[in-house]
């Protein structure tokens, strides 16, 4: 593990602890059935309908995740459950989320569940954020950006055996892979919101 991969992680790491509101996680990954109905169908809906009326104390997040990896040729390589095809989609999640300021959460719905990268190289946008995210993709740095996602969900969620794997404040939760805005609006920080109501 190089220092600059070790500093992704820690800060990574550091990052997501150090917000002090009700913090939403799913885990997937991008060839999944179950991962692909829930980010279709109610995940993306629900961010493209309401992320402009989230509360500052609410965060909503995606980790499109490997199931492990190994170093080859001094390289590292993670593997995907879907094979490799699945970690080159799930590298265009992450580095679309790294890379694209507003609405990454709509490139990593488009995405999800896709057969082919090629297909997924149509869901950037012809902007120099999606350049930005494709070179990522095929490079060290989406290797790396994975192997983190990996290693902060083992972290934070050593239970997840079943994807997706949906977390709020940190505990597992159901019922969010079938009635996501029901959970959200449970939550303090969202239980006033008009999007509730």
């Amino acid at each position: 593990m190089t220092k600059i991969h070790l500093f992704l992680l820690v800060a990574t790491l550091f990052v997501s602890r150090a917000f002090a509101g009700d913090l939403v996680e799913v885990f997937g990954i991008a060839r999944c059935p179950d991962t692909s109905k829930f980010v279709k169908n109610q995940l993306v809906p629900f961010y493209e309908q309401f992320n402009a009326n989230f509360s500052t104390d609410f965060k909503l997040d995606f980790h499109s995740v490997p199931t492990g990896g190994s170093e080859v040729n001094g390289r590292y390589v993670n593997k995907c459950l879907h094979g490799a095809v699945e970690c080159a989609l799930n590298k265009l999640q992450m580095c679309a989320r790294k890379h694209i300021e507003n609405d990454w959460m709509a490139v990593a719905g488009c995405v999800q569940g896709l057969k082919a990268y090629s297909e997924g190289v149509k869901c950037l946008p012809d902007t120099q954020e999606g350049q930005k995210v494709k070179q990522c993709a095929e490079s060290e740095e989406g290797e790396y950006l994975l192997n983190d996602e990996n290693s902060y969900r083992y972290n934070v969620a050593p239970g997840s055996s079943w994807l997706p794997w949906i977390q709020v404040n940190g505990v597992r939760n159901r019922d969010a892979e079938f009635h996501l805005k029901k959970v959200v609006c449970g939550l303090e920080s969202m239980k006033d919101n008009g999007i509730c109501k």
